[in-house]
């Protein structure tokens, strides 16, 4: 039974969720709707021309060969049947340009709601998991698995419907004609069935392992552009290189497997339709010969073109079957990241933080795991109080919880176990939105936008004035270089700050922070990789940001933790000491040991 389900279970689960994907049309059902019936016209005028060609040689050209009707008598009655033809071009042409643009402007809509509440549902996702898959694959899967599921609109809700009412009427017409060379014409149609039935398996592996590798592939290729500075420090183009041929390799083999597959199908498709044309065509000559079941010479088109049109929907079946399963493996990615719940949930009655001055800050009894499959304790037993307005100095080896003990207090994970207390309540007491919008954090390797210098600092308060920009670059030593610049605060710079230095990109995230303007303020060694002039100037601006602030500074370079009104050392996990710089080096404990062997004294 295990097994059954499992095997049963992803298809159920595709169409499901494809289902689930072609409900976002609902809202636009106007313009559904009228796709529909513009489809449904068009499908009936399609019905009426095997039947006008029958007509014309019927009563027109027959008796007119035969002498029945004299040359005035047919060209009148050409003529109306002209006429008759001409208005059905002109409807037809109505009829499909409105099915086309009707039914694919709805689903355009659709798929802008579903791509901008899919984003929207992924920025509040928490960061374990945006750090645990690549960039590549969550991009992946919003434009291209996205408008893969696309054609699902337009195959299920308008062609599907049509087609199976189209092979509904014409069957019913073929067979009120004539039941015997109905049956004749659909004798190849079960060769199509007992092969899709055999097929459908292999397809939908072979497609779904196809969707896997592109999204593992684009996920690869846009990490290593992203390092490409690394890799060409390394000279490991090569390695890479021999990295992306094996995923292209890997894309190839499933993509050949799926076409292969597919083939096949569209050969039997295309078999049993010629097979079963020919077979249409080759009985109606015979009854017309021997004279059976009264069979008029107009009949032999008709017949033929009515289960021409009755066959060709096994082509759009074998199409369709195809793309289904390629639209329905993307659905199901989509959706796979629509149903992940974030880690950080708010019960509804939280209040909004706001701060008149800077807050408290304390730690009681936290520990945290990160979210992984083999989860290992990073803090266990935090107990931390910053008093307003102070500034607390974490240190420690790399790896010793510094700055996963800053990533909980603008709870980008939430803790296991213990609480967070801002101004002596609890930080899940306070909506998300409102705990960061008072906290600053300044990363040890800043990003900055594509877009102008501008912009780029004007993220940090979307309704700041230009005066309040350039304010903010003062106090954060911008404003000078910046204005050095060709085209000043309008200078565009390249993803991640390409162009800039390191400590003009600094610089710039400080002038960035200065515009939130923040009560709690976290810096993550923040001069960490500058020279001595670029950290004299960073150190100068974040001093003036920190003034009147609660301020955590997770510090290597230990000098900075001479003014800290409090030093806090962290190994494994858990804080050993805590206390000033100066009671610290009496002690003389980690702190100490830490202190001479970066600056090799043994006092202030």
């Amino acid at each position: 039974m295990a097994r059954e389900e499992a095997q049963s279970g992803p298809e159920s689960t595709s169409l499901r969720n494809l289902w689930r994907f072609m409900a976002y049309s609902l809202p636009y059902w106007p313009a559904l709707t009228g796709g529909v019936v513009a489809g449904l016209l068009r499908m009936v005028l399609h019905l009426a021309m095997p039947f006008l060609l029958k007509s014309v040689i019927d009563e027109v050209a027959k008796p007119y060969v035969d002498g029945a009707i004299g040359a005035a008598t047919a060209a009148t009655r050409l003529g109306w049947m002209g006429a008759i033809f001409g208005g059905i071009v002109v409807m037809h042409f109505g009829a499909t340009l409105g099915r086309q643009y009707l039914s694919h402007r709805a689903a355009a809509s659709a798929i802008r709601d579903i791509r901008f509440r899919l984003f929207r549902h992924l920025q509040r996702l928490s960061l374990g998991f945006h750090t645990q898959r690549p960039t590549g694959g969550i991009v992946s899967r919003v434009i291209a698995d996205v408008q893969a599921a696309q054609q699902s609109f337009d195959l299920i809700l308008i062609q599907l419907s049509q087609q199976l009412l189209q092979a509904i009427a014409i069957t019913a017409i073929l067979f009120w004609s004539d039941w015997l060379w109905a049956l004749v014409a659909f004798a190849t149609t079960p060769l199509f069935v007992v092969t899709t039935k055999l097929i459908q398996g292999p397809m939908r592996r072979a497609t779904r392992q196809q969707r896997e590798s592109v999204e593992r592939m684009s996920g690869f290729v846009q990490e290593r552009f992203a390092m490409i500075r690394e890799v060409q420090s390394f000279t490991a183009e090569p390695h890479e290189e021999r990295h992306v041929l094996g995923e292209a390799e890997t894309l190839r083999r499933h993509t050949l497997q799926q076409q292969l597959l597919r083939g096949i199908l569209q050969a039997v498709t295309e078999i049993t339709r010629f097979t079963g044309l020919a077979i249409v065509l080759g009985f109606g000559v015979y009854r017309i010969v021997t004279g059976g079941g009264q069979t008029t010479l107009g009949q032999l088109p008709m017949f033929y073109m009515y289960t021409n049109q009755a066959l060709n929907p096994l082509q759009f079946f074998a199409n369709l079957y195809t793309q289904l399963q390629a639209a329905a493996a993307a659905a199901d990615r989509v959706f796979q990241f629509f149903d992940m719940e974030p880690d950080i949930r708010e019960r509804g009655d939280e209040k909004v933080l706001e701060l008149s001055g800077p807050p408290a800050v304390r730690f009681e009894g936290v520990s945290f795991r990160y979210p992984t499959e083999d989860p290992a304790v990073v803090l266990s037993g935090v107990n931390l109080e910053v008093p307003a307005g102070a500034q607390a100095v974490l240190v420690g080896e790399s790896g010793s919880g510094k700055s996963t003990l800053m990533s909980l207090l603008p709870r980008f994970y939430e803790v296991d176990e213990g609480r967070i207390l801002v101004d002596g309540h609890d930080i899940r007491d306070y909506t998300t939105r409102s705990l960061r919008a008072a906290i600053a954090v300044v990363p040890q390797e800043p990003v900055l936008f594509t877009g102008s210098i501008r912009e780029n600092i004007h993220y940090g308060r979307r309704d700041a004035t230009r005066d309040e920009i350039a304010a903010a670059a003062r106090a954060a030593n911008a404003d000078a270089f910046i204005r050095e610049l060709e085209d000043g605060y309008d200078t565009e710079v390249g993803e991640r700050g390409v162009g800039l230095s390191g400590g003009q990109v600094q610089r710039i995230a400080i002038a960035r922070a200065f515009l939130k303007n923040p009560q709690i303020l976290i810096m993550d060694e923040p001069t960490s990789a500058l020279d001595a002039t670029s950290e004299s100037l960073v150190l100068e601006a974040l001093a003036r940001l920190a003034a009147g602030r609660t301020t955590f500074l997770i510090a290597h370079r230990l000098s900075v933790a001479r003014s800290a009104d409090l030093v806090v050392v962290l190994d494994r996990g858990q804080i050993v000491e805590q206390g000033t710089h100066e009671e610290l080096l009496r002690h003389d404990g980690a702190y100490a040991t830490l202190w001479r062997a970066q600056t090799g004294e043994s006092g202030q």
